[in-house]
């Protein structure tokens, strides 16, 4: 019997959120452009005698624009209403999250091993999200390497970030890619949705991160998320002379 995926729920969470912001940005260019073309129509019509002889056509682009506004702003409410997108962060040990997205990729190539080096760094985030992040990463890096070979994933504790890189050894991504990968749902991959990237740099922003992409040495693509470390908390009584 399979055992259930620990990070199954968060993904199809960030799925449909990843999906949702889609949709999201495609309606209100949709809104905008219907905006925008009420009010051509109207400075194009108000010369028109019929434009000032019936007072509707003036009623009707307003309604126009007046529903626009109310059906984005009723797409932006149901988002920020949905339960399932809120998050509430905890310190939560970054060395655990990246021997979790380990021990929980789905890695098909038995060729492929995982070779994990990771430092204790306490950061303030979801750490299934941080998890599933990282996953995609390890996922993507072993996909590039059809006939087996190495994903390295470190993680370690540089200034005042935690740094997490996953590297492959496959043939990095073309030049005429690199800005495309980033797009939801662009893959050359069959049956995959496109979204790891999306979610991993979604994940790294909403923490006050970042994910960045660039070549491996000596080859393949190197992924690093690094995300602020979380403030230690002040021991009791501290700066209580600095007080008196």
């Amino acid at each position: 019997m399979t055992s259930r995926d620990p990070l199954g729920a968060v993904e199809q969470t960030a799925t449909a959120e990843e999906i949702v912001a889609a949709l999201r940005h495609d309606l209100r260019n949709c809104f905008g452009t219907i905006r925008n073309a009420a009010f051509f129509i109207r400075r194009k019509v108000a010369r028109e005698q019929a434009f000032r002889d019936d007072p509707r056509v003036a009623q009707f682009l307003d309604v126009i624009d007046e529903e626009a506004i109310a059906a984005s702003a009723l797409v932006d409410g149901a988002v920020d209403a949905n339960p399932s997108l809120r998050r509430r962060p905890v310190s939560a040990s970054a060395r655990e999250c990246v021997l979790t997205a380990a021990a929980c990729a789905r890695i098909a190539e038995p060729a492929i091993r995982v070779d994990v080096d990771a430092a204790e760094g306490v950061v303030e985030l979801d750490p299934a999200e941080l998890a599933l992040a990282i996953r995609c990463l390890v996922e993507n890096a072993a996909e590039s390497m059809p006939g087996g070979g190495v994903v390295t994933l470190r993680g370690s504790v540089v200034g005042a970030r935690y740094r997490i890189e996953v590297g492959d050894a496959g043939t990095g991504v073309p030049e005429e890619e690199r800005e495309a990968i980033t797009r939801p749902f662009y893959t050359t991959k069959p049956g995959r949705l496109g979204l790891g990237l999306n979610i991993a740099g979604r994940v790294a922003r909403r923490y006050f991160g970042a994910l960045t992409l660039g070549r491996g040495a000596p080859s393949g693509t190197l992924a690093c998320i690094e995300l602020p470390l979380a403030l230690a908390p002040e021991p009791p009584g501290a700066g209580a002379e600095e007080r008196l």
